[in-house]
């Protein structure tokens, strides 16, 4: 036997194979949910302890059905360790999952400001452009030439000003947008000094208890029914 196969962990399929060779027995674990393989692990565990604590150390050793029952038990609990080892790991994969949805949800929301933001910033192009000259040109023919000119005296600049300002606001967003997808960096705050200026800075079953006739069947154990339920075979935005 080689050193390394000490280090390998004992399988409850091992176990159980080990009971059948040595007692023609075995436990169909997959017949039975994890609360119920609990429950029957439970019950065995505090019959052995008893018996542990009222016979003398030579009788429980060479009882043949307390060594039967000693094997059922660590197969129970092989089985409820593996099966508490695959519960765990597929809800830290759900949890992933979930976060990484709930992520890109969120990612999904800042670029929607972003689009908001440019059509918005389309639009007002247009009125410069298009709208502002066809009204302009409305005025001149209904209200007279001063009128027209004043309009566009008035509304130009305004119209420009609030262009500039949803331009800086994008780019703010857009900044964000890569901050959040790992594309860019957390901006410097206004008035912060940089550190490469600093020369002082940083670098920065059912397993009788029953001593008398702990298993009965034709080769396999049955658990007693324990509780539990029997095994039977967010949209992105």
């Amino acid at each position: 036997m080689n050193i390394s196969e000490f280090a390998k962990p004992v399988t409850s399929k091992a176990l159980n194979e080990s009971l059948a060779k040595r007692f023609g027995k075995k436990i169909k674990l997959e017949n039975f949910s994890l609360t119920q393989l609990q429950d029957a692990r439970n019950k065995l565990r505090t019959q052995l302890s008893q018996i542990e604590m009222n016979e003398n150390f030579n009788s429980v050793v060479k009882s043949e059905n307390y060594q039967k029952n000693k094997l059922f038990l660590d197969v129970l609990n092989a089985e409820i360790s593996e099966r508490g080892d695959i519960e765990e790991t597929s809800l830290e994969e759900t949890q992933v999952n979930e976060g990484a949805e709930d992520q890109a949800e969120i990612v999904m929301a800042a670029k929607d400001m972003v689009d908001r933001v440019t059509n918005w910033m389309e639009d007002t192009a247009e009125m410069q452009t298009e709208s502002m000259l066809e009204l302009a040109d409305a005025i001149r023919d209904e209200m007279g030439v001063d009128q027209s000119q004043a309009f566009v005296g008035g509304i130009k600049p305004a119209l420009e000003a609030l262009y500039q300002t949803m331009e800086q606001a994008r780019e703010s967003l857009s900044q964000g947008v890569a901050l959040l997808t790992g594309e860019g960096q957390a901006p410097t705050a206004m008035g912060a000094e940089d550190p490469a200026m600093d020369p002082a800075a940083e670098p920065a079953m059912e397993p009788t208890v029953d001593m008398e006739e702990p298993v009965a069947g034709e080769g396999d154990v049955a658990l007693p029914a324990a509780g539990g339920e029997e095994p039977a075979g967010r949209p992105a935005r």
